[in-house]
């Protein structure tokens, strides 16, 4: 009888080493990953604050040594709660890792916060946070820590309109900010068009029926009713419309130039929502005569939220396929693509440290 070759009795239990090895290895990686989903390290305080018209409700994280400084979250377009159903959770774990408090709300009419967040313009959403600012100040623990503002994509309009004006915010933070609202519609169409397979003839017919609609829409006389002759066949809705024509003028570029807080602002180099080479350098530019710890960054393979875009570059949440959403809970903070984290983090440490230390 032919007796087993040593060889082969050597290699399958290597193999199968091997396999068991990697398979641990994604095990930890994974739950590494669903760590960045919760929250139960830290303090977290339930705390609510008027605005002009309604009670909104939010949340306080705090990290596990006190605050070096803490930020707010402005979030963007749609419906969200006050931790974007999740979403934020790794971007606010890596904050509070930083000795970085974070404070986040439900917009108005979402969560346990009153009204309807439809109807407020980006001016009026500055002065919500301006509200939950002062809110905060009344916490005693609080008063020496700076306390700044973190708006994402459309928030960015927010935190220009806030940080020009009179307002108790130390720093700002602008992640996928877009500085005019009607080019950044623009680009956003010519990416989904060309997405979409559009023919260039196509994409330019599109763009320029849309520029049309919108300079319509900016007019005072034009109703919902109009509106609904010329779109398309998936219309918005009547409050959505009076959302958009409160806000489809939007440009910060006046408000970016008043700004003397210190600025920093992130953009994706493969954002399909926000030019952001464009608006990069719009930034730039127009904060130059701001602060000396102004910054203006684009991350290398970045997308409009600043992760990795070989895995989730989609211009909505609801295009991700299963497994973009399984990699992300997967990967938790490690979804951002590499050094986006650590230049958030670092930069607001340097630049936005606790008054006792001034």
């Amino acid at each position: 009888m032919k007796k087993p070759s040593p060889r082969r009795n050597w290699i399958f239990p290597t193999f199968f080493a091997g396999l068991a090895a990697i398979i641990l290895a994604a095990l930890l990686v994974f739950l590494s990953g669903l760590e960045d989903f919760e929250l139960s390290k830290f303090e977290t305080r339930e705390l609510s604050f008027q605005d002009e018209r309604h009670q909104i409700s939010g949340s306080l994280i705090l990290p596990v040594e006190h605050p070096t400084s803490l930020v707010l979250l402005i979030h963007g377009d749609g419906p969200a709660d006050r931790f974007a159903n999740g979403g934020y959770l790794p971007l606010i774990n890596a904050l509070l890792d930083g000795g970085i408090a974070v404070f986040c709300w439900d917009k108005p009419g979402i969560g346990k916060s009153e009204g309807d967040w439809l109807q407020y313009s980006l001016a009026e959403r500055a002065r919500l946070a301006e509200a939950a600012l002062i809110a905060l100040a009344a916490e005693e623990d609080l008063s020496e820590v700076r306390k700044g503002v973190l708006g994402l994509s459309q928030g960015g309009w927010v935190v220009a309109d806030l940080a020009a004006g009179k307002t108790s915010t130390d720093f700002a933070i602008i992640i996928g900010g877009a500085v005019n609202w009607l080019r950044q519609g623009q680009y956003y169409q010519r990416r989904r068009l060309e997405n979409d397979g559009a023919t260039q003839g196509e994409i330019e017919t599109a763009l320029s029926k849309s520029a049309a609609a919108n300079n319509q829409m900016a007019d005072k006389d034009f109703d919902y009713q109009d509106y609904l002759e010329i779109a398309g066949p998936d219309p918005m809705s009547s409050s959505r419309f009076q959302f958009v024509r409160k806000n489809v003028l939007a440009d910060s570029s006046g408000h970016l130039t008043k700004i003397t807080i210190p600025v920093l602002t992130l953009h994706g180099g493969e954002d399909l929502n926000v030019d952001p080479d464009y608006n990069s350098s719009r930034y730039r530019f127009l904060l130059k005569s701001g602060h000396a710890a102004n910054r203006s960054g684009v991350i290398k393979g970045g997308t409009h939220s600043l992760l990795r875009a070989e895995l989730f570059n989609y211009q909505l949440e609801s295009q991700m396929p299963w497994w973009s959403q399984a990699a992300f809970l997967a990967l938790g903070r490690y979804a951002y693509a590499p050094e986006a984290l650590d230049m958030l983090t670092t930069w607001t440490r340097q630049h936005a440290p606790s008054r006792t230390g001034d």
